[in-house]
């Protein structure tokens, strides 16, 4: 009987009511690279040619990483009683000042960019990489990767499709901010209408596994919820433990690099000669192949386990820093599908990471901390790969990113990758 279960277990797939979770956190995913990172490949020189300090566009990135971390805490302590409406909020939130921030480009207003900028930054970050992966952890405790692997094909697909639609839109660039503004107020409305915070309120199973007595299921699922009102895991206890630091050391670096190469693609590429289309071309490369890739690395998660998947993620961080240093063109294609994996793979394996050390009700707890420290560092990768790359070259930018992966490399190696203590749930 029990061998029974777990080879179904094994097949069970994601529909069902859980599927919609995992396409509104992809949507979410989406709007948050579109809007914080791939965009600026273009407007960071639209908004420059207005008027508006290059100096004020690049600095802009650190801010927000600052005001992301506080509106991760903030946004971590109020959604313990109901991540799913303060999900919808956030979502809505982004919608509304993304239609503010349109219009810096009528009035050429740094005032307005930076308030548009900061809020939307803060809101998306929070609705894709705390909230909705959080409900994802819920929904889909064993069968995170999978899930994960689905949602975080949003980051590629921005990166594949921002760029060009910016490009689109670059003589009524608030086009770009108006359309993408109303899609969030309208996810938001459905995240409202349709998500609860776990399956069973929705009277579904965890991992869409039917083979659970629904019944127990939801005793269990009640007796957890008893044990997190008392559980030790609070924000002091895991900022005091050695663990959650050696696992941000060994995820945050990769996000470090996803969002300076993504952010600063467009004018790195252009300095080396590239052309503006096959700059698009290489971009739409890195989308199409990081959408399978994020789902592949999804699907490694289960077969061969997270900690082994997040190392071959970080190391292919490695390959695409060490080809781009390079001036050889073909070492540069070579490396695109080693991004896309990297791109695809950097969010799922920080979740998933956390899921496996501190469990399905735990995990919110410490997921609350590790994310805005992971925040910390990609907020921080825009800024110092902009700065760095346009005042000292890109190749200095590329050295500095390749020391840090080579740490982030070898802690993924040692990092201890199972439940931190027997009270875990």
């Amino acid at each position: 009987m029990e061998t029974k279960k777990q080879g179904r277990t094994g097949a069970m797939s994601l529909g069902g009511k859980g599927f919609v979770i995992v396409i509104l956190s992809f949507l979410s995913c989406y709007l948050y690279s579109a809007l914080t990172s791939d965009s600026l490949n273009i407007t960071v020189d639209v908004f420059g040619g207005m008027g508006i300090s290059t100096n004020l566009l690049g600095i802009l990135p650190t801010i927000a990483t600052i005001c992301g971390i506080i509106g991760s805490v903030i946004f971590g302590v109020i959604s313990e009683k109901r991540v799913s409406r303060i999900w919808a909020i956030s979502m809505c939130g982004v919608g509304v000042f993304a239609l503010i921030w349109s219009i810096s480009a009528k009035t050429a207003s740094g005032a307005i960019y930076t308030i548009g900028y900061l809020v939307c930054y803060t809101l998306s970050l929070v609705s894709a990489m705390l909230l909705s992966f959080n409900m994802l952890a819920n929904w889909f405790p064993r069968k995170r990767g999978v899930a994960l692997g689905i949602a975080t094909a949003g980051f590629p697909l921005s990166a594949a499709s921002t760029t060009a639609v910016c490009s689109a839109f670059i003589t009524n660039i608030g086009t770009f901010y108006v359309v993408y503004g109303i899609a969030a107020i309208v996810i938001g409305i459905i995240i409202f209408l349709y998500a609860k915070d776990f399956p069973e309120e929705k009277g579904a199973y965890p991992d869409n596994d039917k083979d659970f007595d629904f019944e127990t299921a939801k005793r269990e699922h009640e007796a957890s919820l008893e044990y997190l009102k008392t559980s030790k895991w609070t924000v002091k206890k895991c900022l005091t433990t050695g663990r959650m630091w050696h696992l941000w050391l060994s995820v945050s670096i990769t996000g470090f690099l996803c969002m300076g190469v993504m952010s600063n693609f467009f004018p790195k590429f252009g300095m080396m000669g590239y052309q503006p289309n096959e700059i698009l071309t290489m971009l739409a490369i890195i989308g199409i192949a990081a959408i399978p890739g994020s789902i592949f690395t999804g699907w490694l998660d289960v077969k061969i386990g997270v900690r082994n998947t997040a190392v071959i993620v970080n190391g292919c961080g490695l390959v695409v820093i060490i080809c781009f240093l390079t001036p050889l063109r073909a070492l540069h294609y070579i490396a695109l599908p080693f991004l896309a994996i990297m791109l695809g793979g950097s969010s799922n394996i920080m979740t998933s990471l956390t899921a496996a050390i501190w469990g399905r009700y735990d995990f919110q707890n410490a997921f609350r901390v590790i994310q805005p420290l992971n925040a910390l560092m990609t907020g921080v990768g825009i800024s110092v790969v902009t700065i760095v790359g346009r005042n000292a070259g890109y190749n200095v930018a590329y050295i500095i990113m390749l020391v840090l992966q080579a740490i982030g490399f070898v802690a993924m190696l040692t990092l201890k990758v199972e439940h931190i203590d027997k009270d875990i749930r």
